[in-house]
């Protein structure tokens, strides 16, 4: 798995890296402090079309990453991962109203019904 951090915000590849805090290698923000690789942050720039949007993108990643991981109390000790990938949530949403776009068309959108009875109205009214 390459990791490629220069630090300087000259790609895109850094600036999602940046924003992500994804800056050092084998202290990433996935669980077990794993990093995304090179491939995957390239792949979430492709996909989204703008490193803007691929934060966006990375945010909601992660925010799916840390939804797997239950939460825990143990000896008065509590662990709640739920925060972290509300966190997480909130951050992807904020990312998407700055710069829009939906998660690799994932979002919502009206699309034209094509079932023989009612190919020329919308699924969705206005």
């Amino acid at each position: 798995m390459a990791f490629t951090y220069v630090g300087n915000l000259s790609t895109n590849r850094d600036k999602v890296r940046f924003y992500l805090r994804d800056t050092d290698p084998g202290q990433g923000p996935l669980p077990a402090d794993a990093n995304f690789s090179d491939a995957e942050i390239d792949g979430l720039i492709s996909v989204e079309g703008t490193w803007q949007r691929a934060v966006a993108a990375g945010f909601e990643a992660l925010a799916a990453a840390w939804r797997r991981y239950p939460s825990f109390k143990a000896d008065g000790l509590s662990l709640n991962r739920s925060d972290i990938a509300k966190g997480y949530d909130d951050q992807a949403q904020d990312w998407r109203d700055r710069f829009g776009g939906s998660s690799g068309g994932m979002g919502c959108r009206a699309l034209t019904r094509v079932d023989g009875y009612s190919d020329d109205i919308d699924s969705v009214e206005d």
